[in-house]
């Protein structure tokens, strides 16, 4: 969870330009979270010039936290963040897959130069990091108003090396939208989108901007390998939504009217928060199939008979395995996991009845030093 375009907060006791105490996301988790979240160390190289700053807070139980590594400082700083994913199987495996996240707020005002600047600095340093872009989301408050703005278009279109190029999910994958679009001058072109702003007066502060719904500064960029799943973390198809924004809101208030597009306390909840509609997207995994040079692969040692019919799932072990001890874990298409057993190998073919709904499924084994996975299919 990214908060942006907030008062910047210390970075520690003695920071002296934040002005936010320094343990403002302390009070978030406790307030607002749970115990299992923490934040990721930001930075204040900037010097909190404009007043404005960045936390990153992330739920422990799921994700580790690596480093945080300055891209621009200017107005305010863009960190990049190297998360990991808690694999089930990291203790065994000692290895994982790195989830990277950029958060920033840019340069307002109606000419995108200062903005576009700041996006193409943050992605050219990313080239200089990395031979294609990995696991990465780029996301906050980019103060956009079409997408022909040069710094959208560099992060979404234009960069000729196409590794680079990120995805604005609206456009795709879920092809919600095409483009080109101009929200700022035709904002029911992307009415459900609208993050700014959620009031259409000064109420119930004079906090932000007024006059409803009419444009969209917020978005979640993603990159080709979490969109395609070619590393492990996916986008779920349509997931990404702008929080409380029904459609309905151009020119008027998140709670204006009938709104169902969220529960009746969260849409005032929005109301009273903030001037931005919240954006979100989500993301599933799916473990990896492999370990690294300790854990051994033998092609064909573990099999089984596929499709899958009825409950019976039957197993077919090589006979080097015989004896042993093995963990197999189940995991539907979206990684979740359905099925978990620990049993002997005292036969080359074990059945075991499981209950499946039909659908591909990943099963994946453990035993010492062993592990592989394989597909199967459930009619």
């Amino acid at each position: 969870m990214g908060l942006d375009k907030m008062v910047c907060v210390q970075t520690g006791p003695n920071n002296g330009p934040g002005i936010s105490p320094y343990y403002f996301p302390d009070t978030v988790i406790s307030e607002c979270l749970s115990p299992t979240y923490s934040f990721c160390p930001f930075t204040d190289i900037s010097g909190c010039t404009d007043g404005d700053g960045s936390v990153l807070f992330y739920n422990t139980s799921k994700i580790g936290y690596l480093t945080t590594t300055p891209l621009y400082t200017g107005q305010e700083d863009f960190d990049l963040y190297k998360l990991y994913y808690k694999d089930p199987y990291l203790s065994a495996t000692h290895d994982s897959t790195f989830l990277y996240v950029v958060l920033g707020h840019t340069i307002s005002g109606s000419s995108s130069t200062g903005r576009d600047t700041q996006d193409t600095t943050n992605i050219n340093k990313l080239k200089r990091m990395f031979a294609v872009m990995p696991n990465l989301i780029y996301m906050g408050d980019f103060n956009t108003r079409s997408t022909s703005e040069p710094g959208y278009e560099y992060i979404t279109q234009t960069d000729p090396d196409t590794n680079f190029i990120m995805d604005d999910p609206c456009f795709f994958p879920d092809k919600k939208l095409t483009y080109p679009i101009n929200w700022d001058g035709n904002p029911l072109a992307a009415a459900a989108e609208l993050t700014t702003t959620t009031r259409a007066t000064t109420a119930p502060n004079s906090c932000g901007t007024t006059g409803g719904g009419k444009d969209w500064y917020d978005h979640i960029f993603l990159s080709h390998s979490i969109v395609n799943n070619s590393n492990y973390i996916s986008y779920i198809r349509n997931s990404y939504t702008t929080i409380g924004n029904d459609g309905k809101r151009v020119g008027v208030s998140v709670n204006s009217g009938t709104n169902l597009s969220a529960p009746a306390n969260v849409i005032n909840a929005v109301f009273n928060f903030s001037d931005k509609y919240p954006v979100m997207a989500s993301l599933v995994t799916t473990n990896r199939p492999l370990g690294v040079s300790n854990i051994l692969e033998e092609t064909g040692s573990i099999k089984v008979t596929n499709p899958v019919m009825d409950n019976n799932m039957t197993l077919h072990f090589a006979s080097f395995l015989n004896g042993q001890n093995i963990s197999m874990a189940i995991y539907d298409i979206c990684g979740r996991l359905v099925y978990q057993s620990t049993f002997n190998i005292n036969s080359s073919t074990i059945n075991k009845n499981v209950l499946l709904i039909p659908g591909v499924y990943l099963l994946h084994f453990i035993s010492g030093g062993y592990s592989i996975t394989l597909k199967v299919v459930k009619e």
